[in-house]
């Protein structure tokens, strides 16, 4: 019973169903031999100014790095995509640091060396010749402490690179995405149109005014019929998933700094819309994507298992009104708001996988937004809308009549081998792979109900909605 109880880790399977695949999940505990099994307890957590996988996830991106800062046509080929995706990183800089670093690396390595054949003769030295081994030990120190100064700001650069990009993916701004989709015709009235926020006012359906003065503009309160719409929309989509073969999961709403980064978001800086938990590494989850992906979080998945499919409700946190000169009426673009994701973790064998995944994540968007009656279209994004880790994004943008305009309500990513390469996801078959991420919007709660209150308002104070099933 002792030696069990001083056993430093468990392993734990859970099996979903067989069309899920299996996944493994690695849990570690701790017990001494004064506790019973009931007080075993998951290690706490310290603040550390770098975790373990922070460390590692820096040194993947640092390895990685340095092998195409060396390479002269690779460094051409990434400044040009990074160019394309309007990416600010600026190489001269990122060079003139990775040669630095190489530079002070060798030179530390070196003085470490000389050290360590020195010490081992030290008692036989002579008194001037252990002055010089002072010296040399505090030009060590002085040696370690630069390489690593460098090397923050080389990390600083090489996160800021992006994924590669698609070679079908539109390139520029965001006018140039491509309309590869279109379903159905904008609706017709026989009345004036009304804007959401003045139906919802109108039937006391939503209350920004309150929610700004007890909390801050760009947040609300659904009331009545719409806050058992949200609901009814969340059960609609996860059940949609599921049919599909996606696994129900429900998130955490913070991640720490090393899933946020791994994902490719980065949560400092003044450009950033996340909100943070004061004097901790730690954020309120801009999407259920992060957490999803730090699930799966140094995982090494048999090949047979692949792909992995999961669905999950998360509140999402982004600080979206920041910036923008004047409140934000109604709830289409709000600081905090219920979503549906759908995740999914795929093989490289073909290099198809991640891509079909993409488009059947895609055919789920497509299926709900038809099946709630909207008219919609679908986009190919351009090369300055993917962001950091998509390799190729859709949107799809429902016609919102009281707007007078196409709004996005769901997007879909693939992110290739971006996300997994910094978060340690891989597969084995034969052999340890890196795997491929793919994310979705299965319903964006907030601009669902736009779209619903403005296609299917009446004439007299009242909206008629499709029925779902």
């Amino acid at each position: 019973l002792k030696f069990a109880m001083r056993l430093v880790s468990i392993v734990r399977v859970l099996c979903l169903p067989k069309r899920c695949g299996v996944y493994r999940v690695e849990l570690n505990w701790h017990c001494s031999e004064a506790t019973t099994e009931s007080q075993c307890s998951a290690p706490e957590t310290k603040p550390k100014s770098k975790s373990a996988t922070t460390a590692r996830l820096h040194k993947q991106v640092l390895s990685a790095g340095l092998r195409w800062l060396s390479d002269a046509e690779a460094v051409e080929a990434v400044k040009q995509n990074a160019k394309e995706r309007g990416n600010d990183t600026d190489f001269d800089k990122l060079l003139r640091d990775g040669s630095d670093f190489a530079r002070l690396r060798t030179e530390m390595l070196t003085l470490k060396y000389r050290r360590q054949v020195n010490s081992k003769s030290f008692h036989l030295q002579g008194k001037g010749e252990i002055i010089a081994l002072k010296e040399e030990r505090a030009n060590l120190k002085q040696k370690t402490t630069e390489m690593l100064e460098k090397e923050e700001e080389l990390l600083d650069g090489l996160l800021s690179v992006p994924n590669n990009t698609h070679p079908d993916v539109p390139i520029g701004g965001v006018e140039e995405s491509k309309v590869v989709y279109t379903h159905g015709a904008k609706p017709e009235f026989n009345f004036s149109i009304r804007k959401h926020s003045e139906i919802g006012i109108q039937l006391d359906l939503i209350d920004c005014n309150s929610a700004s003065s007890a909390c801050s503009p760009g947040f609300y309160y659904l009331k009545g019929a719409l806050a058992v719409l949200e609901v009814a929309l969340i059960q609609y989509a996860m059940q949609k998933a599921m049919s599909k073969g996606f696994y129900p999961i429900i998130t955490p709403d913070i991640v720490k700094h090393d899933v946020m980064e791994g994902c490719g978001f980065s949560p400092r800086g003044d450009k950033t819309h996340t909100y943070s938990l004061e004097n901790r590494l730690q954020y309120l989850s801009g999407t259920a994507e992060m957490p999803l992906a730090g699930l799966f979080m140094d995982s090494c998945l048999p090949k047979k298992d692949l792909p992995l499919k999961v669905v999950a409700f998360g509140r999402c946190y982004r600080n979206e009104t920041r910036g923008r000169g004047q409140p934000i009426k109604g709830i289409y673009r709000v600081n905090q708001f219920s979503k549906v994701e759908l995740f999914a973790v795929t093989a490289n064998e073909t290099g198809r996988e991640s891509s079909d995944m993409l488009e059947e994540i895609l055919a789920i968007q497509k299926e709900i937004n038809e099946e709630l009656g909207f008219h919609y279209r679908v986009l190919d994004m351009a090369s300055e809308e993917l962001g950091l880790p998509a390799y190729r994004k859709y949107d799809i943008e429902v016609w919102m009549p009281g707007e007078n305009m196409y709004g996005e309500v769901t997007s879909a990513s693939n992110c290739t081998d971006f996300q997994s390469n910094r978060l340690w996801i891989s597969y084995y078959r034969n052999m340890k792979k890196l795997a491929h991420t793919v994310n979705g919007t299965a319903c964006a709660i907030p601009r669902t109900i736009v779209a619903l209150l403005e296609n299917y308002q009446q004439a007299v104070r009242a909206v008629h909605g499709p029925a779902l099933h």
